[in-house]
């Protein structure tokens, strides 16, 4: 049987802080290149009003504690916030949102790294809440190989700058999940009330992080049935944990929760009904070069496939080969922990109807870093060192490889991100976050104007870029006629939100560079291409003959 190495603390503790720093710096670097990504100035002006107005109308779909903490370091600095706007009146979030960011008393970038900081700290926290329950259980070598694969991860270090929700109720699941089996295995009541808390809060930063309350049950039930928790006691806790939870996530919406004249009228309840209508009714997606109206069973498994880091992949199928040993050790309660609360939260995921984003899928990596902990656990000392470094070397070299676009992050049995578009769009590529990227380009060139098809929400002209509309396929005289340099977003390139062909017809065409990986180049100046010899798009079937009188 292998001895556990040993890893001093102090030397741990450093590690663990390097590591870390070094996570922060990447990632906020990386958000400085960045403009808005689709959503982040609806999240922003949402979760500032709800400091300013107490009022919970802005964006219902998803509550409001994340977007609150990353307002919070806004609300002291003298910003306008207009509540006659018509905008607010109506609500239009998406108009507030570009109101608040373009239209106030501080630049847009100033306001957007403040909000990120906020995400940036809670994704730092997150690893150092993954490294030391960890090291609690498996070691300090096993942790720091979780960390390392964790800390230098692309999709943590591109959603973990953004003001979305993703990041959020990541920790607070993940947190609610080893408190509340902590005091499953060992007691204490502070165990207790911090598995509840965290389950609040989780609940407050998105509706999907109530999934953790089943498992949580299931591991409860475990407990009961092998007698090491009476009946009264268990059911006792699991009220005290709802209960708690409950309170917590209504004390995020301030005064309006003692406002409302029944539950029905909650906006955390407005909120869950909008979200249950936008899953019944779709929302289009790209997956294997096919758009989709509605969730694709496959959507799920194929991002995970490909926007998992290979050496994650790999460390992950050896943890999965060695759990029937594994499973000797640290009890059963332990490993239905590790197994359950990932495959509940992925297989929610898969029968869904939203597919955006790898993003989604966040939650569940915590968990898997746990079971690769275990599997490093049982190494020999020597390969003991050395895997921290070898995780530390592969986690390198795939971030080094994209750095810093990390949000066009494919691993290599893919393609990398030249071919990751043969997968997926959207939030896995093309967010809109390129525009800053784009005006450098456009600087280096000498361009001075654009046309272009743009996927996102960021405002060209804030950031200093000339531009104009792009002919669609139904214009082909217009396309005939161009004379200018074209940028098209990857996810308007495969037409993913337009019901018929529209800027399709410029894959014909080789673009001259891809921006970011999400904004497509192409030089159509009459002097480069004659326009006699522009591909047109196919021409549109005739129109239908009028109807009879």
């Amino acid at each position: 049987m292998s001895v556990p190495l040993r890893i001093p603390n102090s030397i741990f503790l450093a590690l663990v802080a390097a590591l870390l720093a070094v996570m922060g710096v990447l990632a906020f670097h990386a958000s400085s290149m960045e403009a808005q990504t689709f959503d982040e100035a609806v999240h922003i002006a949402a979760g500032y009003s709800y400091w300013k107005t107490g009022d919970y109308r802005l964006n219902q779909e998803h509550p409001p504690l994340a977007k609150r903490l990353c307002a919070l370091p806004l609300v002291k600095r003298g910003l306008r916030f207009d509540t006659s706007s018509p905008n607010w009146q109506l609500p239009d979030q998406s108009g507030m949102g570009r109101e608040f960011l373009y239209g106030n008393t501080r630049p847009a970038d100033w306001i957007l790294q403040r909000a990120r900081l906020v995400t940036i700290i809670l994704t730092l926290a997150l690893g150092l809440v993954l490294a030391l329950w960890l090291r609690s259980r498996f070691g300090e070598a096993p942790a720091l190989v979780a960390l390392a694969l964790y800390a230098l991860d692309p999709n943590f270090l591109a959603h973990g700058h953004y003001v979305t929700t993703d990041v959020a109720v990541t920790l607070f699941t993940f947190s609610s999940a080893v408190a509340w089996l902590g005091w499953l295995e060992r007691g204490r009541w502070w165990r207790l009330a911090l598995a509840a808390v965290m389950l609040g809060c989780a609940m407050a930063s998105k509706f999907s992080g109530a999934y953790v309350l089943p498992v949580h049950f299931v591991l409860l039930a475990v407990q009961v049935g092998r007698g090491r928790l009476r009946w009264w006691k268990a059911g006792g806790a699991f009220a005290a944990l709802v209960a708690v939870a409950v309170l917590v996530c209504g004390a995020t919406y301030g005064k309006h929760t003692f406002k409302v004249r029944s539950f029905a009228e909650h906006r955390y309840v407005s909120g869950l009904k909008e979200l249950r209508l936008h899953n019944e009714e779709g929302h289009r997606s790209y997956l294997l070069g096919k758009v989709n109206t509605h969730g694709d069973p496959a959507y799920f498994p194929v991002a995970f496939a490909v926007k998992t880091p290979e050496v994650t992949l790999a460390a992950l199928l050896a943890a999965l080969l060695a759990l029937p040993w594994l499973l000797r050790r640290h009890g059963a309660l332990m490993w239905l922990a590790l197994l359950l609360y990932p495959a509940l939260y992925f297989g929610l995921s898969v029968v869904g109807n939203i597919n955006i984003g790898i993003r989604h899928l966040l939650p569940v990596f915590p968990f898997l870093y746990a079971l690769i902990a275990a599997a490093a656990e049982r190494l020999p000392g020597k390969v003991a060192l050395a895997a921290p470094v070898l995780a530390l070397a592969g986690m390198g070299a795939a971030q080094a490889a994209i750095y810093p676009d990390y949000l066009a992050y494919f691993n290599r049995f893919a393609g990398g991100p030249e071919g990751g578009v043969r997968y997926l769009l959207d939030s896995n590529v093309d967010w809109g976050q390129d525009v800053k990227k784009l005006k450098r380009f456009m600087d280096e060139r000498g361009i001075r104007f654009v046309q272009i098809a743009y996927f996102g929400m960021a405002d060209l002209e804030a950031y200093g870029i000339r531009h104009g509309g792009l002919p669609g396929a139904e214009e082909p005289a217009e396309i005939r006629k161009l004379d200018n340099w074209v940028v098209v977003s990857v996810t308007n390139l495969y037409d993913v939100y337009f019901d018929k062909p529209t800027f399709a017809w410029l894959q014909k065409f080789q673009p001259v560079a891809k921006v970011g990986w999400s904004l497509y180049v192409y030089d159509l100046r009459q002097q480069t291409i004659p326009a006699g010899q522009r591909p047109l798009p196919a021409p549109l079937p005739p129109a239908p003959p009028p109807a009879a009188p």
